[in-house]
């Protein structure tokens, strides 16, 4: 609408310019010719001048005469050698022309052609008459015509506006529910369909719009389906391991550390030289086990937490903040919590330990952040049920909105989206904020259990 309005205004503006050159050609045609035409009459009445009586007569009845003379004046010198306008008379010049509007000095300016004066000397009586062009009356039927034309264009052009702006609405408003279709492909929702409009073109668009989204939706349950088998396996793969470290190097590590305590005490035996320097190297020894067994502790809670279903999910997260704070003693770490039940189930449980994780180890490496916030709190949504709200803040460097996620935060949202939650991150340089919220299963929606933390069993 803002090109099409430019457009008839511009060409508005090109017809009135045009319209002004025109009128000022036309304006100066119809001047010189009245001009002609009143010095011809002129001559023919001088003609046969002999005598000041006859000029005094030729100055009464010239009026009467030239009363119709348009666009001319005539002046002449009086008997004190001044010169008057005796032709043509204004009472006449009005009957004829009617009332004309006044024109503004700029379409003067623009339109007027330049003044043209004739002159003629009557040598018997030293007189002297003038013949100056007036083209005010022509001017002023010329900007009658003019403005009347602008607003008669004007009026067009706002009525053909109105109505492009009421036939284009309907035409495109299709567009305005494709943008938003768009709009929900954008955020992730591919089961948005638009209505195929009447017109053909743009039928044809939301056709193949609906194909676009009907493809993405397709395209997105499988890779939901791939990214649950991969998370099965990584699970199972996880627990594995876990499994083989807890079931064999746990029980290695304990035996060397009884082995230790073994040989200590059969160094008492010994000589005290000897006794101190067995000491010494069974001290190493069990510093390394000790270092060896805090590196399988966290080994474990990375791969998979043994106590998931065991202890309440506040104590889990709890135990995770306990385990990055002290590998990183120079950041702190705060956990708020809310309502919430012991425990959801295995998926969501550990889905919301993995996105904990996941945005931990994130602000550690990659934000260098100094303060992370970790709130997790149950909450009822009006009409959909209760859900399981996570929010992560840290204050590190953040990343910009054009960075492509990594594996680490899309295997998050595939997690999240694999239980029919939804995930947000925002970034920026004050820090990052990540977002999730987990629907919770309806044959969990029970009275809570009391937990007896120092045995991690329901009492």
């Amino acid at each position: 609408m803002i090109s099409i309005s430019t457009i008839s205004i511009s060409a508005i503006l090109l017809s009135m310019a045009l319209a002004i050159v025109d009128a000022r050609g036309r304006v100066e045609v119809e001047v010189n010719a009245a001009v002609e035409l009143a010095q011809q009459l002129v001559r023919d009445m001088v003609k046969h001048l002999s005598s000041p009586e006859a000029l005094q007569e030729l100055f009464a009845s010239t009026p009467e005469q030239l009363k119709y003379v348009r666009h001319a004046r005539i002046l002449a010198t009086n008997s004190q050698g001044d010169l008057v306008q005796i032709a043509p008379d204004d009472r006449a010049k009005q009957q004829l022309d009617g009332p004309r509007e006044e024109v503004p000095s700029w379409f003067r300016k623009l339109a007027a052609p330049k003044q043209t004066i004739r002159e003629m000397r009557l040598v018997p009586n030293a007189a002297t008459i003038m013949i100056v062009s007036d083209p005010r009356d022509e001017l002023g039927e010329v900007w009658e015509e003019v403005s009347r034309r602008a607003v008669i264009w004007l009026a067009i052009t706002i009525l053909m506006l109105a109505l492009l702006y009421v036939v284009l609405g309907r035409l495109l408003n299709p567009l305005v529910g494709l943008a938003s279709g768009m709009h929900e492909l954008e955020d992730g929702r591919y089961s948005t369909r638009v209505p195929e409009p009447p017109m053909r073109e743009l039928a044809a668009i939301a056709r193949r719009f609906n194909t676009l989204a009907g493809a993405l939706e397709k395209a997105r349950q499988d890779n939901t389906r791939l990214y649950r088998h991969l998370i099965a396996v990584q699970e199972d793969e996880r627990r594995q391991v876990a499994n083989e470290l807890h079931d064999e190097a746990g029980p290695c590590l304990f035996g060397i550390t009884a082995n230790v305590g073994s040989i200590d005490r059969l160094a008492e035996r010994l000589p005290e030289e000897q006794a101190a320097q067995i000491k010494n190297r069974s001290a190493e020894i069990l510093s390394i086990a000790e270092r060896l067994k805090t590196i399988n502790r966290d080994l474990l809670r990375r791969l998979r937490p043994v106590e998931i279903g065991r202890i309440p999910l506040q104590e889990l997260v709890g135990s995770l903040l306990a385990g990055f704070e002290r590998r990183h003693q120079e950041v702190a770490f705060r956990l708020a919590t809310g309502s919430l039940a012991a425990g959801y189930g295995e998926a969501v449980d550990l889905t919301l330990f993995r996105c904990v994780q996941e945005a931990l180890t994130n602000a550690m490496q990659h934000g260098g952040a100094t303060r992370v916030e970790v709130e997790i709190h149950e909450e009822q949504a009006i009409g959909s049920g209760k859900y399981v709200r996570l929010r992560v803040r840290d204050n590190g460097s953040g990343f910009s909105s054009g960075t492509p996620s990594g594996i680490g935060l899309t295997a998050m949202r595939e997690r999240v989206r694999a239980i029919n939650g939804t995930s947000e991150i925002e970034s920026s340089s004050a820090g990052t904020t990540i977002s999730v919220s987990v629907p919770i299963p309806d044959r969990l929606s029970l009275p809570r259990p009391a937990y007896d933390t120092s045995k991690g069993v329901t009492e």
